[in-house]
């Protein structure tokens, strides 16, 4: 057995032997040279082709940059397959059966085979149907037409794609890496809903594994090294058309593991996100970097965002402006961390005045600091948070106040919430302390605090009898924190080291935010003390 998915090894090794390298690659781009062929090297930048395919050795190999494989790492590496899918797609081809390793499950693996056929022959004969309709269409003038005129796609390229008709659906085939069809994206192309219907998941269609126009693409990803993410597949569909090649679509508004590891096979180090420019295109771009970020972070792969204006798409700002234009707002797409911090900025320069917000913008800005390493990256974040909020926030608390064995309900959560706002509200408005003094807050490290900063307001003002101390609780905490254990002495440096527009507004008119924090802990306090 080898460690490939527990592929039996003497099967691999029949399907190594069966398989042709010579059967990989189209006749018209090979020239014979003695024994041997030569082939233009996918690998560098080959204008004199330098890849000698080797029928004797049934291997390629490039003396250039000194690259080889045989017929299954030729299909992984020009396919984006995983070793196993290699394996099993040129079994297919050659008729090789796969050997039974567990005989109990062989009845289920043999139905699921036979069904993936039967699937596969129906999806063919599905869409030369739909694409004769189409054809006919087309040439009667008919609705299809002149839908397809409308997006500005042009016959030619409905051929190229195969695109069907069924009903007033245009059907667009999901293809695997290999070009097959394993079922279809169906477009109204009148007023019908949903927008998109696509076919259900079986054993043959799993969405989660497809890229749209993926075929299409692979060579342009892997020239460029670089991939253009979108939403629709029409956006796909023009943007080739435009010329602009190494584009996809995740037939959603996710990117799964499955769909990244496929660009990551084919070469792709960098990413560009062009979502559309809506809330949801702004929450899906969110999403997925998200889930990239460890990747990114690590440095295995570049992210960008491509930040399109508002209510327009890649397809009609392809249309609106031109390949040119589009391609020189690819050249201009944001570094990702440039694009995060203007979405969580911008509702702070919406609303200035607004204390929530701004709270909540210094809140995500903590969150994502923590989630950078120390270095140029964390510097720049912490440079442009200074510039904007007039401090750099400090990550949360490491650690919760509730039992780990517990989940926070929802009042839980209101509470640790409202008792850290009483906490800053204590260290910014003299005004508000003799309301906040005595309250008897519920999350230990919170009390702590109270208590502390009240004994040291207290402190300071018998030895300042006749002047404020509000003004100097602030730095004479921050000076006593180093000495404090590091869980408390972090939530004052903490607290103390918020953004200084949220300090200005509670300083100015504490009153709001006083009672919001009252309304949440005072009935608390009254409920512990009927107990």
């Amino acid at each position: 057995m080898t460690p490939h998915a527990g592929l039996p090894a003497e099967w691999i090794e029949s399907v190594r032997q069966r398989a042709r390298i010579l059967d990989l690659f189209p006749l018209q781009e090979l020239r014979k040279a003695g024994r041997d062929f030569l082939a233009h090297c996918p690998w560098h930048d080959d204008r004199r082709p330098s890849l000698t395919v080797s029928p004797q050795r049934n291997r390629v190999h490039c003396f250039v940059c000194r690259r080889g494989c045989d017929p299954i790492g030729w299909l992984q590496d020009r396919q984006g397959l995983t070793f196993t899918e290699a394996v099993q797609e040129l079994a297919e081809r050659y008729g090789i059966p796969r050997p039974a390793v567990d005989p109990a499950a062989e009845p289920r693996l043999e139905a699921e085979r036979s069904e993936r056929e039967r699937l596969r022959t129906h999806r063919v004969e599905q869409q030369k149907r739909f694409h004769q309709a189409l054809l006919k269409d087309l040439e009667a003038g008919g609705a299809a037409a002149v839908y397809l005129q409308s997006r500005c796609l042009t016959p030619d390229t409905a051929r190229s794609w195969g695109l069907g008709l069924a009903g007033q659906r245009m059907m667009l085939p999901l293809c695997d890496a290999q070009g097959r069809c394993c079922g279809f994206a169906g477009r109204a192309i009148g007023d019908q809903e949903p927008r998109y219907r696509n076919t259900k998941a079986d054993v043959l269609f799993r969405r989660s594994e497809l890229l749209f126009g993926l075929h299409h693409a692979a060579a342009a990803i892997r020239r460029h090294e670089a991939v253009l993410l979108v939403e629709g597949p029409l956006d796909v569909i023009q943007l080739h058309q435009g010329g602009i090649e190494n584009v996809v679509a995740a037939l959603g508004t996710a990117l799964t593991p499955e769909q990244r590891q496929r660009l990551e096979r084919l070469g792709a180090r960098r990413l560009i996100l062009a979502f559309d420019g809506d809330e949801a295109g702004r929450k899906a771009t969110a999403q997925v970097i998200q889930d990239v970020r460890p990747m990114v972070i690590a440095g295995s792969l570049e992210l960008a965002v491509l930040d399109l204006p508002a209510g327009s798409d890649p397809d009609s700002l392809l249309r609106q402006e031109g390949p040119d234009a589009f391609r020189q707002r690819i050249d201009r797409a944001s570094h990702w961390l440039h694009w995060e911090l203007e979405q969580l900025l911008a509702p702070a320069r919406s609303a200035p005045e607004d204390l929530a917000v701004l709270q909540r913008c210094e809140r995500q800005a903590a969150a994502l600091l923590a989630l950078l390493p120390v270095g140029p990256l964390r510097r720049r974040a912490e440079e442009r948070l200074q510039q904007e909020l007039g401090a750099v926030p400090r990550a949360p608390a490491p650690a919760s106040p509730w039992r780990e064995t517990e989940l926070a309900s929802p009042l839980e959560e209101a509470i640790v919430r409202a008792e850290r706002r009483a906490l800053r509200l204590f260290l910014a408005s003299p005004a508000s302390r003799p309301a906040l003094v005595g309250l008897a807050l519920q999350t230990p490290p919170h009390r702590r605090a109270l208590e502390c900063l009240q004994l040291l307001h207290q402190r300071l003002t018998d030895v300042a009898e006749t002047q404020e101390p509000g003004d100097l609780l602030p730095a004479a905490a921050l000076a006593l924190a180093p000495r404090l254990d590091p869980e408390l002495g972090g939530l004052l440096e903490e607290l103390i080291h918020g953004a200084n527009r949220v300090r200005q507004l509670l300083t100015a008119d504490p009153q709001p935010e006083l009672m919001a924090v009252l309304d949440v802990l005072e009935p608390v306090e009254e409920l512990r003390l009927g107990e």
